[in-house]
């Protein structure tokens, strides 16, 4: 197999959620029109020889090629195009080639794989996937990361592999939005679930000294968590939190138009289309790096999975963080930037004011919202330090 498409394999070893998760077929083709240019229909026939032996050989589902681009294509079809253009005139090579490449599943970069899944089962909850890595320590300790609603496990591998190195690390996904998720019922948003989920993980790992992480979205849930459970949660870390502490704390335009949205969607399948509508046009897109955007829309595939995503997304955002963080007694860390623009950083400053323990702002001078998910030697650094008892 050449080079060139064992990248096309391993980008889309990556894009699997984003895939799997659509109703139809997505298009593929060069973004901006780069390497497209000498393309003739036996080329593109080849390329979609390829992809589909690539599917056959490697049991990814794959998207189909086209060239010129499509008139209308959707956000979720840009946000591919872009990902698999790893290189100008990445196509061209590719279809140099056809038929099925060799080399079988083996070849396979399991970039995408999870460590140590498992199968969490608790009362009054719906079974659901864990991942962890690391070796599990003798007094129940282990990081736990709440992520945001709707983003695959799979983005955040880069953090169980690095966090891991002297402790176990441990997440998990909702059973609402993935794996069997068309095998239960519409989730109603209740709020309790979600802590509830929390809950059972550190039950079926057995922990007492859990450093709770939450990520944008996750952040909530982490906060209500480390509330809940108490003595069992050693230190607590939001970054760039989505937190509403109501009236009187600023929250951008984003916020507040997205939960508006989010409430519209969350109200049934009607207002749910015409709102995933407007999600697929490609100005979306506008802001969003490249290689995060196969991962923040997995929701938008699919109807019925985006109108779930709507009514547990809407759940956290609307959830009144001020009891919560006058309760706890953890350590806390809050990390957000000046210019963060989807949440604002004065919610960071309002949380550190409420918290009665130790809490510290870190917070920088510039960087966007998304920076967070992407691999970042710095935060895991910091995050290092303080849950190993850092200022």
């Amino acid at each position: 197999m050449t080079t060139t498409t064992l990248s096309v394999v391993e980008a889309l070893e990556l894009c699997q959620p984003l895939l799997g998760s659509a109703r139809e077929t997505l298009r593929v083709f060069p973004a901006n029109d780069r390497g497209g240019d000498a393309l003739g229909p036996r080329d593109v026939e080849r390329c979609n020889e390829v992809l589909a032996g690539i599917g056959a050989s490697y049991g990814l589902t794959v998207p189909r090629f086209v060239w010129p681009a499509p008139d209308k294509p959707s956000s979720l079809e840009v946000a591919l195009s872009n990902f698999l253009d790893l290189e100008p005139g990445v196509w061209q090579p590719v279809a140099d080639r056809s038929g099925e490449p060799s080399g079988g599943a083996a070849g396979l970069a399991g970039l995408a794989a999870l460590p140590g899944r498992r199968r969490v089962r608790a009362e009054g909850l719906p079974s659901f996937d864990s991942f962890s890595s690391g070796a599990a320590s003798p007094d129940g300790e282990a990081v736990v990361l709440v992520l945001p609603c709707g983003v695959p496990a799979a983005l955040f591998r880069p953090w169980l592999d690095e966090l891991s190195a002297d402790r176990q690390v441990v997440t998990y996904e909702n059973p609402y939005l993935f794996g069997d998720w068309e095998s239960l019922d519409t989730p109603d948003g209740d709020f309790a679930e979600e802590v509830a989920l929390v809950g059972a993980v550190l039950a079926e790992y057995g922990l007492r000294r859990a450093q709770l992480i939450g990520i944008c979205g996750g952040a909530p849930v982490a906060l209500a968590a480390a509330a809940e459970f108490g003595d069992r949660v050693e230190t607590l870390t939001v970054l760039h939190p989505d937190l509403n502490f109501g009236e009187g704390v600023m929250r951008t335009p984003f916020q507040k138009q997205f939960q508006g949205l989010l409430a519209g969607a969350a109200s049934g399948h009607r207002r749910a289309r015409e709102v995933l509508d407007l999600f697929l046009d490609p100005n979306m897109l506008f802001g969003v790096p490249t290689r995060l955007a196969p991962y923040v829309l997995y929701p938008y595939g699919d109807l019925e999975l985006f109108h779930r995503y709507a009514r547990l997304n809407n759940a956290l955002m609307a959830y009144d963080a001020n009891e919560a963080a006058r309760r706890i007694g953890q350590r806390v860390l809050i990390a957000t930037s000046r210019t963060d623009r989807m949440t604002h950083p004065e919610t960071a400053h309002h949380f550190h004011g409420l918290v009665a323990g130790a809490a510290r702002v870190a917070e920088r001078d510039s960087g966007s919202h998304h920076d967070i998910l992407i691999p970042d030697r710095e935060i895991y650094a910091m995050i290092r330090e303080f849950v190993g008892g850092g200022a």
